[in-house]
C-alpha cells in the first residue's frame, strides 16, 4: 500500500542493466588508460596526450557514476520496503520518527531525510504532521479496530496479538483496518510457524546459502591465482632468459626488452585490479553469508516461541553480543532472508512481530474478495460477515 510497486520492479531492472553497463564502462576505460601509461611509461606527457585519453577517462569515471548508483538505489529500495512493512503493520495512524529510527537502526535525522525523499520516489500515502509540538508520521487516512476473531467484542490496541478478550478469554485477536477505500485484516499465524523454521526463512536460503559460499570460494581461488601470476610475473622482470625466449618467440610480437616489461607490468596490474575487485566481491558474500547464517538462527528461535511479539533482546544473537549485533537482524531483513516477521517498537521497546498476516481486499472470515468501497454499513456478500464493524472512513 505504501510502496509503489510499480516503480520499484522498472528500478531493479534499471539497476540490472546500469551494473552491466557500469562494469564495462569502467574495465574498458581503466584498462585503456593503463595501457597507455605503461606503452608510454617514459613519456608520460605523450600518454597524457594522447588522443584516446579523454574518451578512456571519460568511460572510467562514468563506469564508477554508474556502479555507485546502483549500490545507492539497492541500499535506498531496501530501506523503503522496511519502512512500507512497518507502515502496513501499524495499528496506529501516527508513528514518531524515534520509534522508526529505533525499529531501522539509523539516526532520527536521516529516517526523516529518506521518508522526505522516498514520498518522491519509492513510497507514497503518508505525511509529515505535528502532534504535540513534536513531528511525527502521519499514514494514509488509517482508521483501525481490533477485535476478538472468536466472539467479535473489541479488543484494546494495547493488547493487540498479545492479550485476551475479556469476554470470551480467546487470544485470538485480529485488527481491521481501513485505509481510504482499501480494506485489509491483520492476524496472527504464529502456530502455523511453531515447529517449523522454513515458515521464517525466505525464499531459496537454503540455495542461497549454498551459492553464496560458492562464489566465496571461486573468488578466493580466483585470487589465489592472481598472486601466483604477479608473482611469477614479478620475478620474471629481470630474468634474463625468459625475455630472451620471449624476444625470439615470433609469436608474441615483441622485440624489444622494454616490451617484455610493459607486457609483464600489464599483466601484474590487470591481476592486481582483478585481485581488488574480487576482494570486495568476497567480503559482500561474506556478509551476506553471514545474514543467512543469522537469518537460520533466527528462523529456529522463532519457530521455538508460540507468542506473537519476542523482545529483541531475547534473540540468542543478541543477546550474546548485545545491540551491535542487531546489525545482522536487520541486514536478514531487509535482504529478505527472514520472512513472516517483522521489527517494530511497542511502548519503546523493540520487539520482532511473528507470523503477521496481512489480508487485503477480503473478508477475513471466509477469505472472499470485497468488491467497491469499504464503508460502516459494508457485509460481506458471501458469509455475511459486517467487515468493518464501528469502523467509519475519513
Amino acid at each position: 500500500m505504501y510502496l509503489r510497486n510499480g516503480v520499484m520492479k522498472f528500478l531493479k531492472v534499471k539497476n540490472v542493466l546500469l551494473f552491466i553497463a557500469g562494469i564495462f564502462f569502467l574495465f574498458a576505460g581503466s584498462y585503456l588508460i593503463a595501457d597507455l601509461m605503461i606503452t608510454y611509461r617514459n613519456d608520460i606527457d605523450t600518454a597524457l596526450h594522447a588522443k584516446s585519453m579523454p574518451g578512456a577517462i571519460d568511460w572510467a569515471i562514468m563506469g564508477t557514476v554508474f556502479i555507485l548508483i546502483v549500490f545507492l538505489s539497492r541500499k535506498l529500495m531496501g530501506d523503503a520496503r522496511f519502512y512500507s512493512s512497518y507502515f502496513e503493520g501499524s495499528l496506529y495512524g501516527r508513528i514518531s520518527f524515534r520509534d522508526l529510527s529505533k525499529a531501522s537502526g539509523k539516526p532520527v535525522f536521516f529516517v526523516a531525510l529518506e521518508l522526505f525523499f522516498f514520498r518522491f520516489l519509492y513510497m507514497k500515502k503518508y505525511s509529515f504532521v505535528s502532534d504535540e509540538g513534536r513531528n511525527v508520521i502521519e499514514l494514509f487516512s488509517k482508521k483501525t479496530l481490533c477485535e476478538c476473531k472468536n466472539c467479535g467484542a473489541p479488543v484494546e490496541k494495547k493488547d493487540y496479538f498479545a492479550g485476551t478478550c475479556n469476554f470470551c478469554g480467546s487470544s485470538d485477536v485480529f485488527a481491521k483496518v481501513l485505509a481510504g477505500d482499501r480494506f485489509y485484516s491483520i492476524s496472527s499465524d504464529v502456530k502455523k510457524g511453531h515447529n517449523r523454521p522454513t515458515y521464517y526463512e525466505g525464499k531459496g536460503l537454503g540455495s542461497k546459502k549454498t551459492l553464496f559460499s560458492v562464489l566465496l570460494v571461486v573468488g578466493l581461488g580466483v585470487i589465489a591465482i592472481c598472486g601466483f601470476m604477479i608473482v611469477d610475473s614479478l620475478s620474471n622482470y629481470n630474468n634474463k632468459e625468459y625475455i630472451r625466449k620471449q624476444i625470439l618467440d615470433s609469436s608474441n610480437h615483441v622485440l624489444s626488452v622494454d616490451a617484455v616489461h610493459a607486457d609483464l607490468i600489464k599483466l601484474i596490474l590487470f591481476a592486481s585490479v582483478l585481485i581488488a575487485v574480487l576482494i570486495i566481491l568476497s567480503v559482500r558474500r561474506l556478509y551476506k553469508i553471514f545474514f543467512v547464517s543469522e537469518a537460520e538462527s533466527c528462523a529456529i528461535f522463532f519457530s521455538k516461541n508460540e507468542h506473537p511479539f519476542i523482545p529483541a533482546e531475547e534473540i540468542p544473537s543478541i543477546k550474546a553480543k548485545g545491540n551491535g549485533k542487531m546489525r545482522r537482524v536487520r541486514g536478514a531483513l531487509k535482504n529478505g532472508y527472514l520472512a513472516n516477521c517483522t521489527m517494530e517498537v511497542h511502548d519503546g521497546q523493540m520487539d520482532v512481530a511473528l507470523a503477521k498476516k496481512i489480508v487485503k481486499d477480503t473478508c477475513p472470515s471466509c477469505a472472499s474478495p470485497i468488491n467497491g468501497a469499504v464503508d460502516e454499513d459494508y457485509v460481506c456478500k458471501v458469509c455475511g460477515n459486517k467487515i468493518m464493524g464501528v469502523i467509519e472512513k475519513k
